[in-house]
């Protein structure tokens, strides 16, 4: 990270800070990812927006976990899978749910495992996933907005995905006893995360 630094409400430029009071005021704290993005005031605008829209979106908080942990488990995103670890823990979601997702498992609900498989088909097909998906995750119940609301969230987390695999951000205190690592390095006995 020699080249990127993690800005504080103190140390952003105004517009910046502000939005970090803002992250602050609705997580507790601001998130390393947060105040790595604040160097670009309109990065940090956009990443909070995308955020925002996506706990608008008509998913729950179990919903909304699976979409953002399984997108940034396909991604390899040690930073994002402990952070929405955590952040699902706050919100008091089945651990057991959270722990099939960052394992790659599956998950003993069948709805909630129809949108952990198409997530995760979205990610790695780029969006082209085979018709029998997108059936299989409507006949599990979900909507046609969901589709689009399910490609937001992917959309929320190939911003933060793609900025900790290039930066390599440093966790937070809080996401620490969330760590997680990709199986392949798990399997090299590497266990770092970034």
């Amino acid at each position: 990270m020699k080249h990127f630094t993690v800005y504080s409400k103190q140390t952003a430029n105004r517009a910046a800070a502000e939005l970090l009071d803002a992250v602050e005021n609705m997580i507790g704290f601001v998130p390393n990812i947060f105040g790595v993005i604040a160097a670009s005031t309109p990065g940090l605008h956009g990443f909070v927006e995308l955020n925002n829209q996506f706990a608008l979106s008509s998913f729950d908080e179990t919903e909304r976990e699976i979409i953002q942990t399984a997108t940034s488990v396909e991604r390899e995103c040690t930073y994002c899978v402990a952070g929405h670890t955590a952040f699902a823990h706050m919100q008091k979601v089945d651990t057991d749910v959270i722990d099939a997702i960052r394992n790659n498992q599956p998950v003993a609900d069948s709805k909630l495992q129809a949108l952990n498989v198409f997530t995760r088909a979205l990610v790695t097909s780029k969006g082209m996933i085979h018709s029998l998906v997108l059936e299989d995750f409507l006949a599990a119940g979900y909507q046609p907005r969901q589709v689009l609301e399910v490609i937001l969230g992917i959309c929320v987390k190939t911003f933060s995905n793609l900025t900790n695999n290039t930066i390599g951000i440093p966790l937070d205190d809080e996401f620490k006893p969330y760590q997680w690592a990709p199986v392949s390095i798990r399997k090299s006995g590497n266990n770092q995360a970034a």
